[in-house]
């Protein structure tokens, strides 16, 4: 039997495709977020530019915050969906919102709305992250239809690895990333449709078969086109050329326990993913983790930020399971002027101790006390690594194209 590989695929293994990246995504909402309220104070803002800038203005006096986390675009959703429950609870006196006994929300601004000068209230707030979402879904779809011609020379340099990995291993790809790169590249890659009829198949799932790709936020091919015994039921259409059905701000919102509110929604994005996952087929994909991370030998993340607690707090008990060792390394891109991991404190790395725990005095060129730079292991095409067998871990810092290149040097390190 063929040992199994679990892939964690985050939005930086997308990048050298032409998929927006985070800070990309930011630039779009806020101005589509422009063209549907216009800020009566300065017109060339709207409300998503208004809210991360008050995010920015609170946020950056604490030396701690992780400023390029607080404000990227899933924060900035998930602030709005908070504003606007807090103002339409108290304003609507529904008085379910817990904290509305102990806290006020500041007066929101003046938008320009359907020609006139008006106050803006949690009703615009909903209707912006709503359509902020559905165009994010709608221009990914875009990019995707024309992937194959535009990109193929990446994705046929994609195809070679994981075909070279599937050689020696059963593969089961965790997608955080709504584009159909890996598709691309390995359509042969169970889903959890059904190919012939778009239904979700909870068999297929719970098979324990390997040789996968779960979308665990979402894709371009889901179509949430449901029946009328479930109008928000999701089914997968193959033909990004076709028309899909989404209108999460035209849909009904599902609520938590929390007393937050969440989008129907063919992608997942913002935060409270724990909560958001609770819906056919994300809860499926999320309940097979812990399994598939038992059962895995080795685990490769590849362009993932570890900013996804819900799926972080999976992993740690590897390190400590006496059933086998299983080994991990990390794809990543790095400037030349990035510290190795033995002095390296910032968000990633810790976000990457938290996942996989490490000790950064173990890691450089796989000797002890052999710390270099992520220059020295770009410029050699090398990974940093661990000298300590029981934790092991590898680093690339080279990008996922120049990775393909060297796809039996990254074999050797999960093998």
């Amino acid at each position: 039997m063929k040992k199994k590989l679990l892939i964690i695929n985050g939005a930086g293994a997308s990048l050298e495709f032409g998929i927006p990246s985070v800070g990309a995504i930011n630039i779009m909402m806020e101005e589509w977020s422009r063209e549907i309220y216009p800020l009566i104070a300065d017109p060339t803002k709207g409300l998503y530019a208004w809210v991360r800038e008050k995010l920015g203005e609170y946020s950056r006096p604490g030396h701690n915050n992780r400023m390029e986390n607080i404000l990227n675009f899933e924060n900035v959703l998930f602030t709005m969906q908070m504003l606007s429950e807090l103002e339409k609870d108290k304003r609507l006196k529904h008085l379910n919102n817990r904290m509305n006994a102990f806290v006020s929300v500041e007066p929101l601004p003046e938008i320009q709305k359907y020609g006139l000068r008006q106050d803006s209230n949690g009703d615009d707030l909903s209707t912006v992250h709503s359509t902020l979402i559905d165009r994010l879904l709608l221009h990914m779809r875009e990019i995707c239809k024309d992937l194959m011609s535009v990109k193929q020379a990446e994705v046929e340099y994609l195809r070679g690895m994981l075909g070279r990995l599937k050689e020696e291993f059963d593969l089961g790809v965790i997608n955080l990333n709504y584009d159909n790169v890996i598709l691309l590249a390995m359509p042969e890659l169970r889903t959890g449709f059904d190919p012939a009829t778009g239904e979700f198949d909870r068999a297929e799932i719970y098979e324990n078969a390997w040789n996968f790709c779960y979308h665990l936020h979402g894709s371009v091919h889901f179509d949430m086109k449901g029946h009328a015994a479930d109008m928000h039921r999701i089914y997968w259409n193959s033909d990004l050329h076709s028309s899909f059905a989404q209108n999460s701000g035209g849909r009904s919102q599902f609520f938590t326990g929390e007393g937050f509110w969440h989008l129907n929604s063919n992608i997942i994005a913002g935060l409270d993913k724990a909560n958001q996952v609770l819906r056919q087929p994300f809860a499926q994909y999320f309940m097979q983790l812990d399994r598939l991370a038992y059962e895995s030998d080795a685990i490769l993340f590849c362009g993932y930020g570890f900013n996804d607690w819900h799926l972080n707090r999976i992993f740690p008990f590897i390190r400590s399971d006496s059933s086998k060792t299983r080994k991990v390394v990390v794809l990543d891109w790095a400037s030349d002027t990035q510290d190795g991991l033995v002095s390296r404190h910032d968000g990633w790395s810790f976000g990457l101790f938290g996942t996989v725990p490490f000790n950064g005095n173990e890691m450089g060129d796989g000797k002890p006390h052999s710390f270099e730079p992520a220059a020295y292991f770009k410029n050699s095409n090398t990974l940093e690594k661990s000298c300590n067998p029981q934790l092991p871990l590898a680093v690339w810092y080279n990008g996922l194209m120049q990775a393909c290149q060297y796809v039996d040097l990254i074999l050797a390190e999960l093998y």
